[in-house]
């Protein structure tokens, strides 16, 4: 029986990408996204919610009997200050709170480099300080703040770091 793999903005550039990764291996795929899912090649095979990470019963209906949580939305940089902490801060904490009540085994995060603030040194280290520039990396350190006092609460909580994402479909 395939596990279940919830992914918060499936409709972003990595969310598509990892529910096809996860679709062609076998299991099983639910979205959550803002606007509606549209992709014609995998419309049929994932179970899509039309919803908001900011509120809580929307993000019940996607981690219910989910296994893995990829949390992937975020508001980018170029969106209103109060839309990036709402949703990169607020949405978090719902969406951590929600997989933690559910019993999702593993929710991964994904954060930015945008933590690391404007690098004066190659190549960055998981352990170098943490300073956010503007609201965007401001609110992913805060995100990954609540990552780990949701990891101390007990929940396991992976929290990624990439860089800008860039292929087919980005842009």
């Amino acid at each position: 029986m395939p596990d279940t793999y919830a992914i918060t903005g499936g409709s972003g550039f990595l969310g598509i990408n990892l529910a096809r990764y996860l679709l062609a291996k076998g299991q099983s795929v639910v979205t959550l996204d803002l606007l509606p899912f549209d992709y014609p090649d995998v419309r049929d095979k994932v179970q899509a919610i039309t919803g908001d990470i900011r509120k809580s019963e929307d993000v019940r209906k996607l981690v219910t009997g989910a296994k893995v949580v990829i949390h992937c939305a975020a508001a980018l940089p170029l969106y209103k200050p109060e839309d990036i902490y709402s949703t990169d801060i607020e949405g978090t904490r719902t969406v951590l709170a929600e997989a933690h009540a559910a019993g999702v085994e593993r929710v991964i995060h994904i954060s930015s480099t945008a933590v690391y603030g404007i690098p004066d040194h190659h190549p960055l280290l998981e352990t170098d300080k943490l300073v956010g520039v503007g609201p965007y990396g401001e609110s992913k350190i805060k995100a990954e703040e609540l990552c780990l006092e949701f990891r101390a609460k007990g929940l396991c909580v992976s929290i990624l770091r990439p860089k800008s994402f860039i292929g087919p479909e980005r842009l």
